[in-house]
């Protein structure tokens, strides 16, 4: 039989620091809590945050820092999880500082999952500053990380051949927050939001071009054009969200739609439909992967993964991943595949 958390030598816990305490972060805080074999030490928020510091509740007991060099060398975290932000140049300094200490990463940067897309060289420095420092640096996340690239490929492992793939994605965006939604594109006016898109301020979703590469990668090929648009859903009712509300005409959702060509042929297709209340405008909430081919193949999710969660557990769970793999820069799918540690003692370590 398994010891029980009381049991557990507190030392053979796996020290977990968090940088960011906000949704994704807090929900996977609260997964850590219940794997007996993790000990969260520390966390670190952005000392310009205008949230209030989040003693009570879900993060009381922990240490709450905004200097991230001080909360590593007193805490002495083994493992970073990172939930900040998606850009690739507001993450690495914090991951360059965490390997220097000697500390594992786990990011849910989507701009980190293909760092080359945004940063020409990016993966192959990651990739020498995690050998030279002896860590892993990983991405992790639903998106990219899971839904359109890591589970499609799982799924084309059962396909005699790929000569299409299709994901749709159908999500309630009414868990973001309002910054949040302020960037996917939503509670604009329609002219706003072709400004916002037009000046880059509105980029919806960030990560198409990164699981394009991915899914390519991971099948051998090469991306040869990738295009991406965004087109507004907006309100036809009043919706009311935490803190404020959404009017007719202001947008309510947006529509994505990224398109990757292989071979001179349409290879591969991501379709992407976020709402702040889609039940209520006709949306089913879903995932579907379609793969064409010899045999094709068709899987769908109802009521589909939702975001915050499942982002949460894709970071919680990559961790026994880390704690076997050789130092390196692991984008999604060269990571060993990511599960739950289920066991009451500390998952084993590299050999």
């Amino acid at each position: 039989m398994e010891s029980s958390e009381a049991n557990l030598d507190t030392s053979e816990r796996v020290r977990i620091a968090f940088f960011g305490v906000g949704s994704v972060a807090t929900a996977a805080l609260n997964l850590c809590r219940q794997r007996s074999w993790m000990a969260v030490t520390a966390a670190v928020r952005s000392p310009s945050s205008v949230a209030a510091l989040p003693t009570a509740g879900a993060w009381a007991g922990v240490g709450i820092w905004t200097d991230p060099e001080a909360m590593l060398d007193e805490a002495r975290p083994e493992i970073a999880l990172i939930a900040t932000r998606s850009e690739l140049d507001s993450v690495l300094p914090l991951i360059r500082l965490c390997a220097r200490k000697g500390v594992h990463v786990v990011s849910t940067s989507e701009e980190l999952s293909w760092p080359d897309v945004e940063l020409p060289g990016a993966g192959t420095s990651l990739q020498r500053t995690a050998e030279e420092s002896g860590v892993v640096i990983a991405a992790a996340g639903i998106n990219p990380g899971f839904a359109f690239d890591v589970l499609p490929l799982v799924l084309a492992g059962a396909a005699w051949d790929v000569m299409k793939i299709v994901v749709q994605r159908t999500l309630d965006a009414s868990v973001f927050g309002r910054e949040v939604h302020r960037s996917l594109g939503i509670g604009y006016s329609e002219a706003e939001f072709r400004s916002a898109v037009r000046s880059r301020r509105v980029r919806g979703h960030i990560g198409f071009a990164e699981s394009a590469r991915i899914v390519a990668d991971g099948v051998g090929l090469e991306i040869e054009q990738f295009e991406e648009e965004i087109e507004p859903v907006i309100a036809d009712r009043v919706h009311s969200l935490a803190g404020y509300t959404i009017e007719p005409p202001e947008t309510a959702g947006v529509v994505q739609l990224a398109t990757a060509w292989v071979g001179g042929q349409e290879w591969l297709r991501f379709e992407l439909s976020l709402h702040v209340a889609p039940g209520e405008v006709g949306w089913q909430t879903r995932d579907r992967i379609r793969i064409y081919g010899e045999n094709e193949l068709d899987l769908t999710m109802e009521p589909g993964m939702p975001a915050v969660s499942t982002t949460a557990a894709l970071l919680v769970n990559a961790v026994p991943a880390v704690l076997t793999a050789r130092p390196g820069f692991y984008p999604p799918a060269r990571l060993q595949p990511t599960t739950p540690w289920l066991a009451r003692r500390r998952p084993p370590g590299r050999s």
